[in-house]
């Protein structure tokens, strides 16, 4: 299956992403800050979806998905923004540099419906 990224400051809620996926059969990195999720990918360990809230310490998920778009290697992971923040333009990353969106509280079953979906040419 996938190999996910998933960048979460709340342990709680990294906790459940981490266990609802692997579950699903995904390998799952989680990271509590963007500084630390573009830390893992930069080391060559590129990931192939990156769920990630916007709120957090250190950088953004705004910032490591701009971060993202500008690196040869890392601009065309999908991205999953979760995140308990009504859309807005001085938070959320331009519509074309994500490919999800779930609002807290999210429901398990919509989450792996889009990973799915996100993933479905690494499955095959």
């Amino acid at each position: 299956m996938a190999q996910i990224l998933v960048v979460e400051d709340n342990p709680a809620i990294g906790m459940v992403i981490q266990i609802a996926l692997t579950d699903e059969g995904h390998q799952v990195e989680l990271r509590k800050n963007g500084l630390e999720g573009l830390s893992l990918m930069e080391s060559g360990r590129i990931t192939d979806l990156v769920i990630t809230d916007l709120i957090m310490e250190k950088m953004s998920g705004r910032d490591l998905i701009r971060t993202m778009r500008n690196d040869h290697q890392m601009c065309s992971i999908p991205v999953v923004i979760i995140t308990g923040c009504i859309p807005n333009f001085e938070i959320f990353p331009e519509e074309n540099q994500f490919q999800g969106l779930l609002l807290k509280p999210f429901n398990l079953e919509d989450l792996i419906a889009i990973v799915a979906r996100l993933t479905s040419t690494v499955a095959a």
